[in-house]
Formats: C-alpha cells, sequence, structure tokens
C-alpha cells in the first residue's frame, strides 16, 4: 500500500506537536515480520535481506487487513539483529541456530571484560579506538561482523528506496549519541558496574564525559550532512538507566544529563529524538518535560505509567505501549481492548499507537492486525 509521505509526515508533526485528533498508527520492526511469514528466528538472523524482503511482505498484508499505518518506529532493514544488539551494548550475544535453538531469541551473554582500569585506558585510547581494540575482539567474530555489515551497506539502497515508495515516515534513523551509561555497563558487567556507580561515581562521570564529548562530536558531523526526510527522528535508548534500576544520585550523574544533551543535539538539526524508554521511569518522567516542545516522543514498553504522565506531561509526545505478552499471548480482542482503553485514559492527541519497545518474535499476526484496526477505528 502506497501512501502520501507529505500527508504522513503533516500527520506525525500534528502528533507530535499534540495537535491530532485521532491516535496515529505504528509499527516497528523486521525479525518478527519474517518469522511470521515462515522463517526460523536463526534463519532471519542469518539471512537479514530475505527476513527484511518478508517483514515488508508481512507489513503490506498488514495495511490490507487492518489499513493504513501512518509511521514507522523502526521499519525493516537488512541488518543482522544479533550484530546490531552487539555493538549497541558492548557485549557477546548468542546466536540462534548456533549458541541457541533455531527459533530462540538471541541473548545477551554478558561478562566482565575489564577491570576498573578500563576507564583510564578508554580515555588514553579514545573510545572507538578501545572499543575496537580491545572490546569487539572478544565478543564477536571479525569475519561475521564484517560480512553482515558489507551486507547492510550493498543492500541499504535497495531497502531505502522500497521504504520510501510506501510513504511512510521513519522516527529511528537519524544518527544519535548514545548514553555512555549502557555502554559501559555492557562492557564491565551489571553487577561491577552498579558496584563502580556507588563506589566511584566521579571517575565513571569523568569517563562518560569523555566519551560523550567524543561521540557527540562524530554524531554533529554526521547530522550536519544528513539528507534523508524519510528519517524523522533518531533513536535516544535508556534500560538500566531506568529510574526503576538505579538511585535518583546515579540518574542524575549518569542518566539524565546525556540523554538531555542528545535529545537537544537532534532537536538543533530539526530532527526528533525517540526516547526509548525500557522498564520503568515513573519516579523522573516529568524531567522530560524540559526537552524541546514537539522534538521528542516517549518510547515506553508497558511498565511506565501513561495516564499518569499525560498528566504530568500534557503536552508530550506519546509512543507505545501494546505490552509484547498481550501480542503473544493475547486474544484480539485483548488487544483491541487494551487499546481502546489506552487511547480513553491518555487521549488521542500525541499518541502513536506502537508495540512497547518493540514488536515481540513471537507476536501473532492476528494480534498486529488487532493494533492496527484498532487505532484506525478509534473514535
Amino acid at each position: 500500500m502506497k501512501q502520501d509521505f507529505t500527508e504522513n509526515l503533516e500527520l506525525a508533526l500534528k502528533g507530535l506537536a499534540c495537535q491530532n485528533d485521532k491516535p496515529i498508527s505504528c509499527y516497528t520492526g523486521t525479525v518478527p515480520g519474517a518469522v511470521i511469514e515462515g522463517m526460523t528466528v536463526a534463519e532471519a538472523v542469518a539471512d537479514p535481506i530475505e527476513a527484511a524482503r518478508l517483514a515488508l511482505r508481512m507489513f503490506d498484508r498488514l495495511q490490507e487487513d487492518a489499513g493504513p499505518v501512518r509511521s514507522f518506529n523502526g521499519a525493516p532493514r537488512p541488518m543482522n539483529a544479533v550484530l546490531i544488539i552487539t555493538m549497541l551494548w558492548n557485549s557477546r550475544v548468542l546466536i540462534p541456530g548456533v549458541d541457541l535453538p533455531e527459533n530462540s531469541v538471541w541473548q545477551v551473554a554478558e561478562e566482565e571484560l575489564f577491570g576498573r582500569e578500563a576507564y583510564d585506558q578508554i580515555m588514553a585510547m579514545g573510545y572507538n579506538e578501545f572499543v575496537q581494540q580491545k572490546v569487539m575482539p572478544q565478543i564477536v567474530d571479525a569475519d561475521y561482523m564484517s560480512k553482515y555489515l558489507q551486507i547492510a551497506a550493498e543492500a541499504g539502497p535497495e531497502f531505502t528506496a522500497m521504504i520510501k515508495d510506501l510513504g511512510i515516515p521513519i522516527f529511528n534513523g537519524v544518527p544519535t549519541t548514545p548514553v555512555p551509561f549502557e555502554q559501559l555497563c555492557g562492557m564491565r558487567s551489571m553487577p561491577k558496574f552498579f558496584m563502580d556507580c556507588y563506589k566511584i561515581l566521579d571517575k565513571l562521570q569523568e569517563v562518560s564525559d569523555f566519551v560523550y564529548a567524543e561521540r557527540s562530536q562524530q554524531t554533529e558531523e554526521t547530522l550536519s550532512s544528513f539528507d534523508n526526510p524519510m528519517m524523522l527522528g533518531g533513536w535516544v535508548g535508556g534500560w538500566r538507566g531506568a529510574s526503576a534500576m538505579v538511585s535518583p544520585k546515579i540518574w542524575e550523574t549518569l542518566i539524565w544529563p546525556y540523554m538531555k544533551a542528545s535529545a537537544e543535539q537532534v532537536a538543533r538539526h530539526g530532527k526528533v529524538a525517540t526516547m526509548h524508554l525500557d522498564s520503568c521511569w515513573d519516579r523522573d518522567i516529568e524531567r522530560f518535560g524540559e526537552l524541546p516542545e514537539a522534538k521528542f516522543v516517549l518510547n515506553t514498553d508497558g511498565m511506565t505509567d501513561l495516564s499518569r504522565t499525560r498528566k504530568l506531561l500534557p503536552k508530550a509526545a506519546l509512543m507505545g505501549d501494546v505490552p509484547p505478552t498481550i501480542l503473544t499471548t493475547g486474544t484480539p480482542q485483548q488487544v483491541t481492548d487494551y487499546v481502546n482503553r489506552l487511547i480513553d485514559e491518555v487521549g488521542p492527541q500525541g499518541l502513536f499507537i506502537c508495540p512497547g519497545c518493540d514488536t515481540p518474535i513471537n507476536a501473532k499476526y492476528e494480534n498486529l492486525v488487532a493494533m492496527v484496526k484498532a487505532t484506525n477505528e478509534w473514535s
């Protein structure tokens, strides 16, 4: 189904400004669509080009059965899912069909790669150099990484053209600067890193400042030449930096300053920060009101109270938050009821209905249809 990109872009911008009259349908995910179309998880990881093609086929079918999807959180792309997590988290990831059964979801096999001396090494070598020389050789086979990066680069233009033809704006595609907390935690391991947060918080702030400065400069250079009108925004993520995971002091020192700076950097370039908020952010959710108005969307996963969020942040756009449990084990009626209840509780203005976090691997197709259909038919 080909749509009018200008019309969908205008709708998305209205949604970001909380000026839309109806909730806006949104979708994300590559591997789930490929699995629905018959691939195993292992096959989808091993052949990301075919996985992306099948995901787009599923997406076409979804629109035929449920009506138009007006926006993408993340569009299907020919990128190895295991490699994405490996590079995002700086940890080894177990591969379906190799380390795990063929229909298992990839799993992070986190372990302590370095001691506390690594913080000084990072500042001496530079973050990127340290990761390339010291981290990647321990967590991923070089040939495996090279193979799939090349596949993504070569197939990228074809899929960019295919997505462009759909006429749907994408919230996750613009380069952003990651929060150092998450990558440092991945290479150090959660138990050791969280202990460091309590014992050497000043050192972690120092190295976080260093890492953020290096990476934000690289992002700045990329953003300055970025020219893809399909990409409405970029992803600014938080997992273990969620309010439910760390103390207020740690959050104020190692999480919020960098999340805010990254979101503001994207906004300065006329793009939108998609604040990917896994876990529960209730304690600090009001702080997101400090971000530039209509230049961010809160992408939650079902654990943050959106009814409360709407009361505290009446002008903030919300993306989510149909839980994976309902999409995988629920019925279409349960999905419909959840979507309708969410819209009634927070109001349609500024609301993008989407799977919480990401579409789960084993989501039922009929539940995805119910999610989009309920969004489109709400009145």
